[in-house]
């Protein structure tokens, strides 16, 4: 797993928080704000993009996506970026960590986003809120997902529900009949 910084794909990034802020608002509870690329930050995404790797343990992911998904996660890029957000691109193979994240909860969360769609065949923004719940069976394998305040208590009930039935496609039928 390579683990870099690009300011190409830095850039795309910002560019992708500020399109879809909006539309993203009203599910997470809270306004996207705009962002704007600041150069001045390269080296510090530089430095961490250097560091990170020691705070990354690769079989521990491996073994909770495995579990989860039933299996393997893809040969990915770690991109660092400078933004607050962090995220995934299943074409390009790749999950982007905010500079400032707790670098292997972070990689986690986004690893699940990222197998979801691969799993399921679902677009980026597709079932954004189910992606969110289900973050919390990170947590069952032993890596501390808090995920957003605002799906606490389906969270909660989706972990009960998959440790009952330990079935991940039952788990995301049920987890898609709480929200609605």
């Amino acid at each position: 797993m390579k683990i870099k910084y690009s300011k190409k794909i830095d850039k795309e990034f910002f560019n992708e928080v500020n399109k879809m802020g909006e539309k993203l608002s009203p599910i997470f509870g809270f306004e996207f704000p705009k962002i704007k690329f600041d150069e001045r930050m390269i080296p510090i995404a530089e430095v961490v993009a250097n560091v990170c790797p020691n705070f990354i343990n690769e079989e521990k992911l491996k073994k909770t996506i495995k579990g989860i998904y039933g299996k393997n996660l893809p040969k990915i890029t770690i991109y660092i970026n400078t933004t607050p957000f962090s995220s995934w691109n299943v074409k390009e193979k790749y999950i982007t960590l905010s500079y400032k994240s707790n670098f292997f909860s972070t990689l986690c969360h986004e690893a699940n986003h990222f197998m979801y769609d691969l799993f399921f065949g679902t677009e980026k923004y597709q079932d954004t809120e189910i992606k969110e719940i289900l973050t919390v069976l990170n947590n069952f394998f032993g890596v501390e997902d808090k995920g957003w305040q605002k799906f606490y208590i389906q969270r909660k009930a989706v972990l009960d529900f998959y440790n009952k039935n330990k079935d991940l496609k039952k788990t995301v039928e049920y987890a898609k009949s709480i929200i609605k």
